[in-house]
């Protein structure tokens, strides 16, 4: 910003003096506008940042609290003791071991359940229903009387039936 000064008084001053002071004023005051215009600018860049650093902030202790939480699985220590003392890079490292241990952990439940499916496929058999043979006499709808004259030769052998 320019600061503007008169060294003579201007009771002192000739029209012409008084015209270029004049004109020196509003071109120090036009380079004024342009600053301020500039530094305006600027500020709002500025709160600009400063938001987004804020959103970054939020964004990096959300990202803190779940390596920690991670991280305390595997070192049984509090989370927010590691979220405070440790840096990033090596919660995100801790986390690492955590998913390792839970992978391990996950691997050896596999093969566990695999062995007992294997086992217990030795040991009993799957049947469906539709592979059991069928116990009742096979008629066909087309042989009624089929039917009818075994039915008579089934009951005839039952005593104290007549037909």
């Amino acid at each position: 910003m320019k600061k503007i000064e008169l060294e003579t008084p201007i009771d002192e001053m000739s029209e012409a003096d008084l015209r270029e002071t004049f004109s020196q004023v509003m071109d120090a005051h036009e380079e004024n506008i342009t600053a301020y215009s500039e530094l305006e600018e600027t500020a709002g860049k500025a709160t600009e940042y400063a938001e987004h650093i804020e959103d970054l902030e939020s964004d990096l202790e959300a990202a803190r609290a779940y390596f920690s939480e991670k991280a305390s699985t595997v070192t049984n220590i509090d989370q927010e003791l590691l979220a405070q003392r440790f840096s990033m890079g090596e919660l995100v490292e801790m986390t690492g071991r955590a998913d390792e241990a839970a992978e391990a952990r996950f691997s050896e439940e596999q093969e566990a359940t695999e062995q007992e499916a294997d086992e217990g496929a030795v040991d009993e058999p799957e049947t469906v229903f539709a592979d059991k043979p069928q116990k009742s006499p096979a008629f066909s709808s087309d042989a009624l009387e089929s039917r009818k004259e075994a039915a008579r030769a089934r009951l005839s052998s039952v005593g104290g039936i007549s037909l």
